[in-house]
């Protein structure tokens, strides 16, 4: 059985809103928590936040889903990664991890205000072209 566009979830949005210009919103807000938290004076429940928040969301969210949709009907699900999105998403978590993979050791573990700046650049940009994709400003050309 595939997950399609429009199956599993319910039908939840909002009208002219997709699941991903939802999910994309829906990160952000756990951005702006962190920021809240961090300066609130806990910068290490932010820190952790922003891996645990995202681990549970994954987990709980896609993991209890594909649970249910098995239980149900006894059958495979695949999740198809198809188009430019899923693309953007990967190449972008990729390049973070592996710039932090190199630049926080180079750094002795102290990380800078730079290296947030630069985070949070990364995160805008990759939020920019993600929506632009989603909208279809961005697309691939077919031959």
């Amino acid at each position: 059985m595939t997950v399609g566009k429009n199956e599993g979830t319910g039908d939840q949005q909002g009208p002219g809103k997709s699941r991903t210009a939802q999910g994309l919103s829906c990160f952000h807000t756990d951005v702006f928590s962190d920021f809240t938290l961090a300066r609130q004076g806990y910068p290490r429940m932010a820190f952790s936040a922003c891996f645990g928040g995202i681990i549970f969301n994954m987990l709980v969210g896609v993991g209890l889903g594909c649970l249910l949709q098995i239980s149900r009907s006894h059958m495979e699900v695949k999740l198809e990664p198809d188009g430019l999105l899923v693309w953007i998403l990967a190449g972008t978590l990729g390049l973070s991890l592996v710039c932090s993979l190199v630049l926080v050791p180079l750094q002795c573990f102290q990380l800078s205000r730079v290296y947030g700046c630069c985070l949070l650049l990364l995160y805008l940009t990759f939020l920019v072209v993600a929506l632009l994709t989603e909208f279809g400003v961005i697309h691939l050309k077919t031959v």
